[in-house]
């Protein structure tokens, strides 16, 4: 239960923390309320200008669609390229970003500069070379308009998507949209050019392989037509015939794989070139790593592939058809399936080993580029192997038949040569033929995979400067710089504020006291108070006026200076401050006033001998007073006026005197002082600011305690620090500070309640004007 008592006392003191600090930052807000208002005003005004001086910027914005779906192509590096990527899209805007797309877009408007294609009026503001403001009759050249394009375009992908977006921004609005649209337009066409340059390559390869076959099938043919013309031989028996095709057929698939071979080579060297040089090392070190098991099934699924081809080969398409031979090749092509699906798996697990991370990072990876030819590089080593594996196999059931080739009867083997030669080279051209024609076709049918989907438009209006959102900038920038000077100044400000600073330096605040002159005017008590005040300073009539919020700020000083705990009663009390008008003397006659309204016996001594001020507050003679006494030229009787307001009686200063700091050190002063506490229940003392006058820190050594006034935004903390360590270096005791001139309203806020209930509301609530007179209101409860 005890531990349940803590936790709920600190969470209280916790929460009273929190709201200390809340109705700090709200009061230095207040504080600084003009300031943060005027940097608001400043800044806006500012941006509003700036804006309204800018040149206008029009936005016009173009898009393409990257579609590697949609390449054409059927050859196995084609399909290798158009595959989609996760870092395609990351690739395209490098290609878009280049200063060769760039200074390609320059190219294509210096060939058409105008804004209006058909008029041909106006040139485009890109392509002029401007000197001193004005159009020098020269154009700029391509590196230059390309320059000017990197700044003015830039390239953003959508979300989820293959699609890209072209901006461009230009004071003119058709410009703009020319530019966006000439970009997309140069960027279809490099794909494009790219694409064809591509299948072009491949086509030129297989062009000159169907060259050199035909012409080695023209040979063939021509010797096989020589010796049987010279020799008589126009034929072979069956089963040498059926030998000759079948191998014949075989070394026309050896050659075909050596075609492909030759091709995938081709690829790869175009891959590994394209590489950069700091990274020319790669290739060397991805061809020196494989993995020996994918090795080992490339050779069983090449050797089940060779198996398949020679069943196909030696038998007729009659026998084929038979349920027997089916099954077998449904066997083999199981197990071929088999044997793909597993070196598909083994090889991904292989390349991911190589590149770690691929697919985590390639949306965000600028080396994505280089990651995905690497990518290419190991998968094209790998068909080679797979490639190579088959040739290999086929070696080895070419040289089986070569046996039998060689048991083929003596009259017949020559032509059975010429003949091999022949069917091998015409088997290998109609496959070359058939690929170069499939490239041929592929070459002019490609598109690439950019596609233009939406143009853009001249833009309508001006997308800068936004005036609205200038403004909104401007409100938002200047109340953060407007916080941050109110923030900064608090920072360097050592001023005294609020209670709560003189709280966190360890003083006690007994109270706060408003400006009395607004009060004084709305009240305006001339015809309230009775005849024997109103000859007091008005300073003096709100302590008399019960509904005054003044009034009840000293009633609260007086309860708490009575509830201050000290080891000796409390009776006398000096009253000083720092530095001069702080406003000392009014409060500590207002402070007496209070006093005496508790029906106690109070005596008022003004000891401020250079300035004194409460024989003026109350309207009373300033001799004989405090001096005459001290130096025997009068009695108390004749010093002190008795009830000058009800039960307070007052001691002037006295006679002027050239060393006032004699009396306070003098030994009928402090005996005075002791007889005094005999005859009243209360004495307060008004001294001299304590930092100008020794005076007031010798008297404190001789009263009970001593009250500091300080002024709100005003006294110094430092200065309120110095006054309390010269006191208390001279024995005397610090009871508080009232803090004077304390608006609570500009401070805290209109509703400022609490414990500052003196200053909660306004003066209307107690009291209204109507035809020169006050009525009563109903009041607020407290």
């Amino acid at each position: 239960m005890d531990n349940k008592n803590i936790e709920l006392a600190e969470d209280f003191r916790n929460s009273l923390s929190a709201e200390s600090r809340f109705q700090e930052y709200l009061s230095l807000f207040l504080r600084g309320k003009w300031v943060i208002l005027a940097s608001m005003a400043i800044v806006a005004a500012v941006m509003v200008v700036y804006a309204m001086r800018m040149e206008p910027v029009y936005e016009a914005t173009s898009m393409v669609l990257i579609n590697p779906k949609g390449q054409s192509g059927s050859l196995p590096f084609a399909d290798m390229m158009a595959s989609s990527s996760p870092n395609k899209i990351t690739n395209e805007l490098g290609i878009l970003k280049s200063r060769l797309m760039s200074e390609r877009v320059g190219q294509a408007l210096l060939q058409n500069p105008y804004l209006d294609a058909e008029a041909k009026h106006e040139m485009l503001p890109i392509v002029k070379i401007v000197v001193d403001g004005r159009f020098s009759g020269k154009l700029a050249n391509q590196e230059q308009i390309g320059g000017r394009l990197r700044r003015e375009v830039s390239f953003s992908p959508e979300q989820q998507s293959d699609i890209i977006k072209i901006t461009a921004r230009s004071g003119n609005p058709r410009e703009a949209a020319i530019l966006a649209n000439k970009y997309a337009e140069c960027y279809q066409e490099v794909n494009l050019d790219a694409s064809r340059t591509r299948s072009k390559a491949l086509r030129e390869f297989l062009e000159s392989q169907v060259k050199e076959q035909r012409s080695t099938l023209t040979k063939a043919e021509d010797s096989v037509k020589g010796f049987m013309e010279t020799s008589g031989v126009v034929s072979m028996d069956g089963e040498s015939n059926k030998i000759v095709e079948q191998l014949a057929q075989l070394e026309a698939n050896r050659n075909a794989i050596d075609i492909d071979i030759q091709t995938l080579s081709q690829k790869l060297s175009s891959y590994e070139e394209q590489l950069p040089q700091q990274e020319s090392n790669v290739a060397s070190s991805i061809g020196q790593a494989f993995d020996p098991y994918i090795r080992l099934l490339q050779e069983q699924l090449a050797k089940l592939e060779v198996q398949r081809d020679v069943i196909v080969i030696q038998n007729d398409p009659q026998v084929l058809g038979q349920e027997m031979y089916n099954q077998r090749l449904k066997e083999i092509d199981d197990q071929i399936s088999a044997l793909r699906k597993k070196l598909q798996g083994r090889s991904k697990e292989f390349l991911e080993s190589l590149l770690p991370g691929e697919s985590a990072s390639a949306q965000t990876d600028p080396l994505g580029y280089l990651k995905q030819l690497k990518q290419k590089i190991l998968e094209s080593k790998i068909e080679l192997e797979s490639l190579g594996s088959k040739r290999i196999a086929l070696d080895r059931i070419i040289k089986q038949y070569e046996q039998k080739f060689a048991q083929i009867p003596r009259q017949s083997l020559e032509l059975a040569k010429l003949q091999r030669t022949r069917m091998s080279t015409e088997k290998l051209y109609l496959l070359v033929e058939g690929k170069y024609n499939e490239v041929a076709i592929t070459e002019k049918s490609e598109f690439g995979y950019v596609d233009i989907i939406d143009i853009a438009v001249v833009p309508g209006g001006p997308v800068s400067p936004n005036m609205k959102l200038s403004l909104i900038i401007g409100v938002l920038f200047g109340l953060g710089l407007g916080i941050a000077i109110v923030f900064i100044r608090d920072l360097l400000d050592v001023r005294i504020h609020t209670p709560e600073a003189l709280q966190k330096r360890g003083y006690a605040a007994l109270s706060e006291v408003a400006p009395m002159d607004k009060e004084l005017r709305e009240l305006r008590l001339d015809d309230k108070l009775p005849k024997e005040v109103r000859k007091f300073n008005e300073h003096l009539w709100l302590i008399f006026y019960p509904l005054s919020f003044l009034a009840e700020s000293y009633r609260r000083l007086r309860t708490n200076v009575l509830n201050v705990q000290l080891d000796k009663p409390l009776k006398i009390i000096l009253v000083t401050s720092p530095n001069p008008n702080e406003g000392k003397s009014t409060t500590i006659c207002n402070l007496a006033i209070a006093f005496a309204e508790t029906q106690k016996k109070v005596l008022l001594v003004d000891a401020d001998l250079r300035r004194p001020t409460v024989h003026s507050l109350f309207g009373i003679a300033p001799k004989p007073g405090l001096s005459d006494l001290i130096y025997g030229k009068a009695t108390f009787e004749e010093v002190v006026q008795r009830n000058v307001a009800e039960n307070l009686d007052i001691i002037s200063c006295g006679t002027g005197i050239r060393n006032p700091g004699k009396i306070f050190v003098s030994k009928n002063l402090q005996s005075f002082l002791e007889h005094m506490k005999q005859v009243y229940e209360w004495i307060f003392i008004d001294a001299p600011p304590i930092l100008i006058v020794n005076d007031t820190a010798v008297l404190g050594s001789m009263v009970d305690g001593t009250i500091f006034v300080a002024t709100a935004g005003n006294t110094r903390l430092a200065t309120l620090d110095r006054a309390s360590e010269f006191l208390i270096g001279a024995g005397g005791s610090v009871l508080g500070v009232v803090l004077n001139k304390f608006d609570a309203r500009k401070t805290f806020g209109r509703y400022y309640g609490g414990q500052h209930y003196g200053h909660y509301g306004s003066n209307s609530g107690y009291y209204s004007s109507s035809n020169g007179k006050r009525t009563k209101r109903a009041t607020r409860a407290s």
